[in-house]
């Protein structure tokens, strides 16, 4: 493992392999289940932290593939709603008991709290989720906790989008709060920036720790303590696209892949604009109404036109931008294609990013199998944990938490 280390504790970027995953994970030093597992991101840094995994849960079976094209040596798994799932299932399969897990990770669907969906009036309705109508989405935590009580874990742990923190959504990480309380959890949360934590993607998650109390009486750790024991601190060197992909040869499979991609945007209303775009641009650049026509007179509005700053502009999704190569990339979606045509461009090449580029930018070992249509590759890539991201967060769980209740057990 090419491991270039950031400070004691930390790396800036780094590459990795499944094997390199697999002799981790052989160590050990905690077990984990995961629900809403999706292609493994998670998984990837529980593994890369020492993690032996024991069961997991998906409702997409493309994503499922991919989770177990990976790691077919998984021991047990459930393709299906996580309201069938109950936490006696789970034990009787596993052979785990009531209070040994040590934690229990999930990372529930987060089209209702990204930031076009904190409207509380939109909630409870039927919503196109991960390519299926789904309705009440939103209430899918409930399960987690359900499961999470009927095992009662040392650790919970949650990920989702930063607007789970805002606006009307805050309401839901309260109750959140609240039902693990009610539980004998005490629980922190922080928003973690990605490109301060190795990955060269601006990606902002909320993480969401949750530690049986009995355990911090254990190791004789105050409640006001946790957060500081558990969440990585941020970094002062970033990981940039270059760090990431500057070295990476696309080999005759990418670089069908590739054209594909530019044969996409060509079919798109913005090819006409992004051969304006300036290449490698010292800044972010958007393109505004002026170029793109006045159907989107109302929906873009920009902060920098041209290299100039907008100062009376406002913000808006609808932005196309190269990413230079010495920042992060911008945040990777789900929506696969569709969002990328808008904010993922390469520095310097007139597309988005392939597949092996984005994997890459979300810190996926080079051998990583990803199944299904080049849609679903990169949907399934930005609905992922960052691995590197989650294994500094379990790094911290286990050596601050777990490992001293362990010794503390002897």
């Amino acid at each position: 493992m090419n491991e270039k280390m950031r400070g004691n504790n930390y790396l800036k970027y780094f590459r990795y392999t499944l094997d390199d995953l697999k002799k981790s994970s052989d160590r050990k030093l905690f077990d984990y289940i995961s629900f809403f597992a999706g292609g493994g991101g998670s998984s990837a840094g529980y593994k890369l932290a020492g993690g032996d995994c024991k069961f997991v849960n998906e409702f997409q079976q493309v994503a499922v593939d991919t989770y177990l094209a990976n790691w077919p040596e998984t021991p047990h798994h459930i393709c299906g709603d996580i309201k069938a799932v109950s936490g006696q299932q789970i034990m009787e399969m596993t052979g785990i008991k009531k209070y040994e897990l040590d934690i229990l990770d999930g990372s529930p669907p987060c089209p209702p709290f990204s930031m076009s969906g904190t409207k509380k009036k939109g909630w409870g309705k039927e919503k196109t989720a991960y390519g299926m109508k789904q309705k009440n989405i939103e209430d899918l935590t409930w399960e987690q906790i359900r499961i999470a009580g009927e095992m009662m874990p040392k650790v919970i742990v949650c990920e989702n989008v930063k607007g789970l923190t805002m606006e009307y959504a805050s309401e839901h990480l309260a109750r959140m709060v609240n039902d693990f309380e009610e539980l004998g959890y005490t629980t922190v949360y922080k928003v973690l920036k990605g490109h301060e934590q190795g990955v060269p993607q601006k990606r902002e998650r909320v993480f969401i720790v949750s530690v049986r109390n009995d355990v911090l009486d254990a190791i004789n750790m105050p409640f006001m303590c946790v957060a500081s024991e558990v969440f990585p601190n941020p970094e002062k060197e970033f990981a940039s696209i270059a760090d990431a992909i500057e070295d990476l040869q696309l080999n005759d499979e990418n670089k069908l892949e590739a054209h594909e991609l530019v044969e996409t945007m060509k079919k798109g209303a913005k090819w006409k604009w992004l051969k304006r775009l300036e290449k490698n641009p010292d800044k972010v650049v958007s393109v505004g109404d002026d170029v793109v026509g006045p159907f989107y007179d109302k929906l873009i509005a920009h902060r920098i036109k041209w290299g100039k700053t907008i100062p009376e502009a406002k913000h808006s999704f609808f932005q196309s931008r190269r990413v230079p190569w010495n920042q992060a990339s911008h945040t990777l979606s789900e929506q696969g294609l569709q969002t990328s045509l808008a904010v993922h461009l390469h520095p310097e090449e007139d597309r988005v990013f392939t597949t092996k580029e984005s994997a890459r930018i979300m810190t996926l070992p080079d051998d990583y199998i990803l199944t299904g249509t080049l849609n679903q590759k990169l949907a399934r890539i930005g609905l992922m944990v960052a691995p590197i991201c989650m294994k500094y967060l379990a790094d911290n769980i286990y050596n601050n938490i777990l490992k001293p209740y362990k010794e503390s057990q002897q």
